[in-house]
């Protein structure tokens, strides 16, 4: 694995989540059906790769408590 184009690409997906929130909404359902798609999309890339899997597991749960603390705000 390219380990400095794969950190590269969750910069670059991390840079984007933050554009489709402002655009989508965070608390959306749009928002987070691009999550998923675009989280299923990079592990397919990297072939589901340990790593891979590992680091989208991490975004998304980053998410979820964004999420979680924005609604009990």
């Amino acid at each position: 694995m390219d380990y400095k184009q794969f950190f590269a690409d969750v910069e670059k997906w991390i840079y984007e989540c933050n554009n489709q929130a402002a655009k989508l909404g965070f608390m959306t359902d749009e928002f987070w059906n691009w999550v998923v798609k675009s989280l299923e999309e990079f592990t397919k890339k990297y072939n589901n790769e340990k790593l891979a899997m590992k680091q989208a597991s991490m975004l998304l749960e980053w998410l979820d408590e964004l999420w979680k603390d924005m609604k009990n705000a």
